[in-house]
Parts: C-alpha cells; sequence; structure tokens
C-alpha cells in the first residue's frame, strides 16, 4: 500500500488511519521504520478518505503524531510503501548506501553522480539515503547522511534510522563497522565483502566445472620462484592482488635467451628488453615490491581485433527475485600498442557481437555457441561465489576469449565500474544503475 503522511500535532504516539470496514475500535501496533521500532496507538479518523494506496502517484492519505515521527525519525515529505502484518506496520522502504570513512567530502554536490540510479524511484518509494560509517550513532541506532529528494531531483541532509537495506559502495571501512551493520541488518548489506584475485583463483579451482577456466596462477613471492614460473608458461603477467582498472600491471615475455617487459604500472608505459637471466634478476631486484601482494599468472594469446586485444565485461546483477543475471556485456578493446584491455587507458567499448563479428571467422566458429558458453560460466560463477557466505548482488565479471574461442576468468571485482556503458549503450548503463536499488527494495521487505 502506497502512502502520503500528514503529521499531526500530537504528543503521544499515535497512527491516524481511515476507517476500515466500519472499524472504529482504537488498538496497539508496532511501527517499524528502518531499523527503529515504535508502539503506537492506532485511531480511526473519519477526516480521512480510504481512497488510493494502489500506486506511487495516488497514495493512501494518513497523519502520523508528531512524536512518532520524530522517535522514529521519519521523513514525512516523502512517499512510503505500508505493509501490515498482524499488529505491525511497516513504513519503507529504508535504504542505505553505504559510503566511505571520509564523511567530510560527501555534500550535495558529491551525491550528484549518484543521482541517475533513480530513475525506478517511483516503483519503490521510500527513503533512500547516503552516510559514512563515521556518522553512526550506535547508541541510538541513526545515522547522519543525505537523503534523495526526489519531487525536487536535490541530495539534502538529514538524520535517519540505521537502513533496513544497505548497498555497500566502498570498502574502506572498519570490519568491526561492517560486522556491526551485516548484525543489525540481519545479513542485508550487499556487497559485504572484497576479494582478491588470488583468493578468487583458489576458490575457482576447487569448482571442478570452473576451473579450467583459469589460467596457471601462483602468488609471486620470490625471483626463483617467478623466474621458474617464467621458464614454464614463458608470457606472463604480474598483477597487484587488490587494485583492479588495468593498475599496477607488469607483463613479461621471454623471448630466447631474453625479456620483453612491458611495465604498465605507472602512467608512462615502458617497453624494454632485457638482455639475459642476469638482467631479469637485476630487474627483479631493484623492484621488490612485486613480491608485495602482486599474483604471477600464465598471460593468454587474446582473441584481437585488428590487431588490438580485447576482454569482455559482464556485468552479473541480483534482481528483485534474488537470482543472477546478466545487465550487461561490454568488450574492451586495448588501445593500439597496449596489452592492457581499459578505457581509461585509451582503449574503447565495443558490444559483444561486435567484437565476436570483427574476430573470429563465422565459417570457423559458431559465435552463438560462444556467447552461451559465455554466459553459462559467468553464472556459475556468481552462484559458486554464494557459496563463500558472504552477501554478494553485483560483480563486474571479466571474461578473455583466447584464438580458439575458449572462455578464461579473468578477475571478479565486487565494486565495477560501467564507463564502456555510458557511452555504448545508455539504456542499459542506466538499468545496470537502477538493479541494485530494486534489488535493495526487495531486500527491505517492498
Amino acid at each position: 500500500m502506497w502512502i502520503k503522511i500528514i503529521t499531526e500535532h500530537e504528543e503521544e504516539k499515535i497512527v491516524y488511519l481511515p476507517p476500515e470496514n466500519g472499524e472504529n475500535q482504537n488498538f496497539e501496533v508496532t511501527v517499524s521504520f528502518g531499523k527503529k521500532s515504535e508502539k503506537a496507538q492506532v485511531k480511526f479518523d473519519m477526516s480521512l478518505e480510504a481512497e488510493g494506496g494502489s500506486n506511487f502517484e495516488e497514495p493512501l492519505i494518513i497523519k502520523l503524531s508528531e512524536k512518532l515521527v520524530s522517535d522514529l525519525r521519519i521523513n514525512p515529505s516523502v512517499t512510503y510503501q505500508m505493509k501490515k502484518k498482524g499488529r505491525n506496520l511497516i513504513i519503507g522502504p529504508t535504504i542505505g548506501l553505504l559510503l566511505g570513512p571520509h564523511d567530510y567530502i560527501y555534500s550535495p554536490n558529491h551525491m550528484k553522480k549518484y543521482s541517475d540510479r533513480f530513475g525506478i524511484y517511483e516503483k519503490i518509494g521510500g527513503l533512500i539515503y547516503a552516510f559514512s560509517p563515521k556518522t553512526i550513532d550506535w547508541q541510538n541506532g541513526e545515522v547522519y547522511g543525505l537523503y534523495y529528494d526526489n519531487s525536487k531531483k536535490q541530495w539534502r541532509f538529514g538524520i535517519f534510522p540505521v537502513p533496513s537495506a544497505i548497498y555497500r559502495r566502498d570498502f574502506h571501512s572498519k570490519k568491526s563497522d561492517i560486522r556491526r551493520l551485516i548484525n543489525v541488518t540481519n545479513g542485508r548489506m550487499f556487497n559485504s565483502w572484497r576479494f582478491g584475485k588470488f583468493y578468487l583463483y583458489k576458490h575457482v579451482k576447487k569448482h571442478k566445472a570452473l576451473a579450467k577456466h583459469v589460467p596457471a596462477t601462483e602468488l609471486c613471492s620470490s625471483y626463483n620462484q617467478a623466474k621458474k614460473f617464467i621458464d614454464d608458461n614463458r608470457d606472463v603477467i604480474l598483477k597487484p592482488i587488490y587494485l583492479s582498472r588495468g593498475r599496477g600491471i607488469c607483463i613479461i615475455n621471454k623471448e630466447n635467451d631474453g625479456y620483453r617487459v612491458f611495465d604498465y604500472r605507472n602512467s608512462g608505459n615502458k617497453e624494454f628488453l632485457l638482455d639475459n637471466d642476469a638482467a631479469l634478476k637485476d630487474f627483479f631486484d631493484k623492484n621488490n615490491n612485486l613480491f608485495d601482494k602482486y599474483l604471477i599468472q600464465k598471460h593468454l594469446v587474446l582473441a584481437k581485433i585488428e590487431g588490438a586485444a580485447y576482454d569482455i565485461r559482464l556485468v552479473m546483477q541480483k534482481d528483485k527475485t534474488s537470482r543472477w543475471k546478466c545487465s550487461g556485456i561490454e568488450c574492451r578493446v586495448a588501445a593500439q600498442e597496449s596489452l592492457i584491455t581499459n578505457i581509461s587507458r585509451g582503449g574503447y567499448a565495443l558490444t559483444l557481437d561486435k567484437a565476436l563479428e570483427k574476430s573470429f571467422s563465422t565459417e570457423k566458429f559458431n559465435l552463438e555457441k560462444i556467447k552461451n558458453e559465455i554466459d553459462d560460466l559467468c553464472l556459475k560463477l556468481c552462484e559458486s561465489l554464494d557459496s563463500i557466505g558472504h552477501h554478494f548482488a553485483e560483480f563486474g565479471v571479466d571474461i578473455a576469449l583466447d584464438e580458439s574461442g575458449n572462455s578464461w576468468i579473468i578477475e571478479v571485482n565486487v565494486f565495477p565500474s560501467f564507463k564502456g556503458f555510458k557511452v555504448m549503450d545508455y539504456d542499459t548503463y542506466l538499468a545496470i544503475r537502477h538493479t541494485p536499488i530494486l534489488y535493495a527494495a526487495h531486500l527491505a521487505g517492498f
């Protein structure tokens, strides 16, 4: 039922409802808003019409006393949904966007980049607000942050209850704060944990159907271990475990007795030749940070478009039925002379159909079969990650195709970027932005 709230000047906790089926006997209920609940008296008000409530545009008008509104931290300017469960009234949804610990930067201007997520607001209504772990008042179960005023298309400051569902948008918060939010929301905070690349590799290797889709990978721990891995695989890529978007990558290809290095760790990409093993040893000695939280992986010979390598980003999200679905696919083609398939490094986005047409002969390859295999692989991967025990609802899955059309799992991002979609297919971009909000409303019970 959709409702619009009028505040009544009253010091007691009272809910005023329109008469229903001739009932006029007052009774007590528990009113819940976010993670706050208060006992209140229900009174039937003859001045309220028992009309509306079926949609956002025509809500049922109810009244709440100022005391109840204040204690529950309800914003009466918002259109809500309300559910009755016995003697319980649940008003919502209340959805939180959990930002990082840098609360001093969060302003209405900063929050504008989130505003395009609200194209579906009239499907769910309720209070959607952003907050930092640093602005939580644990004693009173409240947060200070900014809510989205859909009528004015603006972000405004306020104090709210701890929300019923939380969409985690940052991974630099204290573990203790995250654990408390998971507990207080009964596990309804999604994207609750961010894993590293090597954790993903170990997880995938445990699953027979997935294990054949990951290249040989090890933690990079010493020169001797790295040298042996290079000798065994010839072409390798060194990746930082906890960075994404092509940052910190170094590629080494064995060429006869020497080694060609493509160093993408800094903004100025470097390519140079190491003449022999001694030069390789010297390179690692001077760059011993490559042994600090880096992994070393066989570098695949990828399918190419006009000589440029590409990979495939699939945005996997849970919908309002809690099932994984693919919300969008983009192919990221590397810039010429680059081995890194990242748009921010000069690459460009392409649809999967166009990428397959440009990189594989339709006479030799069944392109529809390749697409189905990619979809099936990503679905199995997401379902397997659910078994870890954390609450996931959004992944950016990076898949590479080799020259034979085989699919390889490259990376899974819990905090994916969608920049390519914004240029390539804006409607898909918006659908991706909307889906987590719809899922959060589902978690909140609406």
